[in-house]
């Protein structure tokens, strides 16, 4: 059983789309995030089990690598149930800023970020809400920075075995009805998937430990890859097809195919031939273009 497969509930998520009840381990890698490249680290490509990912950037970006045994699923986020409809404030802002994590803190002044996003509000934007990572949310000086502004603030909890971090996460993206960034992220193509305006805005940051500390290299990256996610070239339109394209909605599975994959019955029980099985579907002849193209 791989931890990171119940990252922010995924795991959970997808067995309940397969109506399974037993608590069985998702059979290989699953991605647990957006990333530009593979979906996971490149060191984790060479293990013997089954690579799951979401997306056709990602599909394209193992083939690259050298990974064969892959299979694109789409984001677990594309499986939860139906929500409900929302009506926010019209001008109403979920912020986002980017984020460290437990082993690598972020790197970049949110002051700096803070006062660009009270430039928006003074645009007309509000009310503001600011969400943010756990390990930031518990650092009482990053909240009141923003708090400070009047702003709520909010958090989507731990993410470890958390079965309700991407419904909480859903519900804070419909109570808005724009959702801004200062990096390309989950959180940006999850808002766009479930129809709220997204847009990039703010300085840059980065991770401490990384090669690119203040983020500008990305930033760089990221205007020439989704210009039309910039401030300048939002134009106050909904991209739902970026974010579709980028949780890899083309390759969600219906339940009774995810089930083949896996190897799970809906009573929960492993199926024997589950492995031959697996690897017989995902070297059919009518799927190999699928996974080339």
């Amino acid at each position: 059983m791989i931890g990171d497969n119940h990252f922010y509930g995924h795991a959970q998520i997808l067995r309940r789309y397969c109506s399974v009840a037993a608590p069985l381990p998702v059979p290989g890698r699953l991605q647990h995030g957006w990333m530009p490249g593979p979906g996971m680290s490149e060191r984790l490509l060479d293990e013997p089990w089954l690579k799951l990912v979401w997306s056709r950037r990602n599909l394209r970006q193992c083939w690259a690598a050298g990974a064969r045994d892959v299979a694109p699923i789409g984001a677990p986020f594309l499986y939860l149930p139906p929500a409900r409809a929302a009506d926010p404030p019209p001008r109403s802002l979920l912020v986002y800023p980017f984020h460290g994590w437990e082993k690598e803190k972020v790197f970049g002044d949110m002051a700096a970020y803070a006062k660009a996003i009270g430039e928006l509000e003074a645009e007309g934007f509000g009310p503001v809400t600011v969400c943010l990572y756990w390990v930031e949310y518990e650092d009482a000086t990053i909240r009141q920075i923003f708090e400070g502004r009047g702003w709520s603030v909010i958090t989507n909890g731990h993410r470890d075995g958390n079965p309700d971090f991407l419904v909480r996460q859903r519900e804070a993206l419909l109570s808005s009805a724009y959702v801004t960034s200062n990096r390309v992220c989950t959180a940006a193509f999850y808002a766009l998937a479930a129809g709220r305006r997204f847009f990039l805005y703010g300085p840059s940051m980065g991770l401490s430990a990384t090669d690119d500390p203040t983020g500008e290299g990305f930033g760089r990256w990221q205007a020439e890859a989704f210009p039309a996610l910039t401030w300048e070239g939002f134009g106050d339109r909904l991209h739902q097809d970026i974010g579709l394209e980028e949780l890899g909605a083309e390759y969600v599975l219906a339940p009774e195919a995810m089930r083949a994959l896996f190897g799970w019955t809906p009573l929960g029980l492993p199926r024997a031939l589950a492995p031959v099985a697996r690897r017989a579907l995902w070297k059919a002849r009518a799927l190999r273009p699928l996974l080339r193209r």
